[in-house]
Parts: C-alpha cells; sequence; structure tokens
C-alpha cells in the first residue's frame, strides 16, 4: 500500500510544480510593451527578365542560339559574369510558338542580374540593340537581406527594453528578466521600380548629349519589424 502511495505522489511531482511554477509566474509583477525596428537598405541585386526570338533579317532566318552567342558577347565587354545569366525557368530550354500552319518560331526567355542601376542602364541599351522582347525589372533584393533582418528585429527588442525601462523609471520601478518577446508584424517593402521605357529614354537622351549614362535612383527596400515584450519588474 505504502508503495503504491509512494508512486502516485512521484507522478504527480511534475505537475504540482507546474502548477507552482505558473501560480508564481502570475505573482510576479510586470510590464507589457512593443516595440519597432526599421531599416532601409538600397538593392545590389536587381533581375532583369527578357527574351530572345527566332527572326527574319534581309530574309535570312536569325537563330536563337546565335543572338544567344552574341548576347553573351556583348556582356562579357560590359564586364557582366555570364554566370549572373540564366534561363527565367532553369527546367525549360526552346519554347516554340507556333503562329501558322507552317511557321514555328522559337524564342527563349533569359533573367539576368546585375548589382548596380549604371549597368542596369547599359544592359538596357544592349538589349535594344539585339532586339530582345518583353525586357524589364523582374524583382530587386540584396545580398544580404536575411541579416538585416535579423538586425532590424534585434533593433525592435532593443526598443522594447528601453521602452520598458524608461516607463518603469517614470515611476521608480527597474526592470527585470524577460517574460516573454514575440514577434508581431513583419513587414518587407519593395518599392516600385521607375519604368524599363524611363531607363531607356535617359540613355537615348544621354547618347545624344555625348554625356555620361546617369545613375538610375531606385526606391530603397524597406524592413519594418514589431515584437511584443513581457518584462517583469524588480
Amino acid at each position: 500500500m505504502k508503495t503504491r502511495i509512494l508512486i502516485v505522489l512521484i507522478a504527480l511531482l511534475p505537475s504540482l510544480a507546474i502548477a507552482q511554477a505558473n501560480q508564481t509566474e502570475k505573482d510576479i509583477p510586470y510590464v507589457e510593451v512593443v516595440g519597432s525596428g526599421e531599416m532601409e537598405v538600397v538593392p545590389d541585386q536587381i533581375y532583369i527578365s527578357f527574351t530572345l526570338k527566332e527572326r527574319i533579317e534581309n530574309k535570312v532566318k536569325l537563330a536563337i542560339e546565335a543572338q544567344e552567342t552574341e548576347l553573351k558577347k556583348r556582356l562579357l565587354n560590359l564586364k557582366i559574369d555570364l554566370k549572373d545569366l540564366q534561363l527565367a525557368d532553369a527546367n525549360s530550354d526552346l519554347i516554340r510558338i507556333k503562329r501558322k500552319k507552317n511557321d514555328v518560331i522559337a524564342s527563349k526567355d533569359y533573367l539576368l542580374k546585375v548589382s548596380n542601376t549604371t549597368t542596369l542602364a547599359k544592359v538596357f541599351e544592349l538589349l535594344d540593340d539585339v532586339k530582345a522582347f518583353d525586357a524589364g525589372i523582374q524583382r530587386v533584393d540584396h545580398s544580404d537581406i536575411q541579416k538585416m533582418r535579423k538586425d532590424v528585429k534585434i533593433l525592435a527588442v532593443k526598443e522594447a527594453k528601453e521602452k520598458a525601462e524608461y516607463l518603469l523609471a517614470a515611476i521608480g520601478e527597474t526592470v527585470g528578466k524577460p517574460l516573454i518577446i514575440q514577434e508581431r508584424e513583419t513587414f518587407d517593402e519593395y518599392q516600385p521600380l521607375q519604368k524599363v521605357a524611363n531607363a531607356t529614354m535617359l540613355m537615348n537622351t544621354s547618347e545624344s548629349q555625348n554625356e555620361e549614362i546617369p545613375e538610375l535612383s531606385f526606391q530603397k527596400i524597406k524592413l519594418k519589424y514589431t515584437v511584443f515584450a513581457r518584462f517583469a519588474i524588480k
């Protein structure tokens, strides 16, 4: 009988400990605050999408392969690493479009990464020269975006603690250990970029005036994160 009672008591010990811990936590006075962090980032990864299509010039059919070879030569002249040029869909190669009964045109969709707007403007000029189709900016990003997101979240937590400190200081109290820290809002805003037409127009204007290609300005990527925090009051 005594052995059974001992076993029951041992089984109940964890539950009793949890209940006591919960009761103790409820008895701790605390302050709740919200902290936020923000950062604006200039993108260093600009992705340009475009298409090459077979076409007829002077009654001669220009194959995709020949156009791609010329494109790569021109990119190398711009000091662009060919590793930054890839098919838009890694699982696809040639897309053949049947326009008429006996008229089949091949096309390839590409994605090119550049790191700044000066190179971007030069690439738009190149794509215009090689008669690429549907050139446009697909997206922008930053090579260290994950680290920057982490830094902004740290800023949000630090602001929450600072807010708790001056709120409690106003009533003569001191911040204790954190009881809860929860990430709330996650906000990455990729501002719209200038239109491709504008970039090409600026390029042509610059050429006509024999001036240097202007540095196009993009809106920055805006990172904003919010945390909820509960701190014990000493």
